[in-house]
């Protein structure tokens, strides 16, 4: 199962206290998650980033504040939570830090962002402020929708990059490799025996023979491990297959073209 995100925009609402202001995709979030959220709002009391875990999830949270008009204390208290449905690693924690941050300062930039906060007031309001309000309600909404595929885009890549490690940290490569280089060792001696040339050209080619069919088993193997962790061949990750197949085919053309240039030199 792929990573599944949900960006939700909280804030501390002068009646109720805290609450949900806007989440992207919509989903209806159940009481234990809306609780963790509330809880990490109240236990905050400065512009930090924070996580929460409980079972598969991950909670990203980031709290802050902005300026505000209408609020007691003239601010209004907010909290981005990043919900991710496995564990992630350290490096995409701090992309995600950073992305709510930025998120954070423009609103901080914007000064009549506060207004968006207030449509469930909007009946108090005279026909000014109800145009801000509403403005400002969609505004905000469509910054964290942004923010949603800037981590969806973010996490996505950099999974990618972790699926990439563990294919490189495979057994089964560093197996195949190991035949390979029994196959290199035993042409090499086969070389340099001086046996009858006829020979040794049979076993050199069945171990060229073999050499082809180690390099097709692992290109098999790595594309069916790829499969299994859904890599794409996409964003510049990976070629293209034919474009990997073409890369196989050369750099056995070019072992093949080695392995009987020593020949030639060996027969002369």
């Amino acid at each position: 199962m792929g990573i599944k995100t949900i960006v939700i925009l909280s804030y501390f609402h002068v009646k109720i206290g805290p609450t949900i202001f806007y989440s992207f995709p919509k989903a209806q979030l159940d009481k234990e998650l809306s609780n963790r959220i509330y809880e990490g709002m109240n236990q905050a009391n400065k512009e930090e980033f924070f996580t929460q875990s409980f079972g598969n999830l991950k909670l990203l949270n980031y709290y802050f504040q902005i300026h505000s008009d209408w609020a007691r204390g003239n601010t209004e208290i907010l909290m981005l939570s990043i919900m991710i449905n496995q564990q992630i690693s350290p490096e995409i924690e701090e992309n995600i830090s950073s992305l709510c941050k930025k998120f954070s300062e423009k609103m901080q930039s914007n000064e009549d962002i506060f207004t968006g906060f207030y449509l469930k007031e909007l009946n108090n309001f005279d026909k000014s402020d109800r145009e801000k309000i509403i403005k400002n309600e969609l505004l905000i909404n469509e910054w964290v929708k942004d923010l949603y595929w800037e981590t969806l885009e973010d996490t996505r890549k950099k999974s990618e990059e972790q699926k990439i490690t563990l294919l490189l940290d495979d057994r089964y490569i560093f197996e195949s490799l190991e035949l390979m280089s029994k196959e290199l060792k035993k042409i090499s001696r086969e070389i340099s025996s001086g046996e009858d040339y006829l020979k040794a050209n049979s076993n050199i080619r069945n171990s060229v023979s073999n050499l082809n069919k180690i390099i097709d088993d692992l290109y098999e193997g790595y594309i069916e491990k790829m499969t299994e962790l859904d890599i794409e061949y996409e964003n510049g990750l990976f070629s293209a297959e034919e474009e990997l197949d073409t890369d196989i085919q050369k750099s056995k053309k070019e072992l093949k073209r080695v392995l009987e240039g020593e020949i030639n030199e060996e027969k002369e």
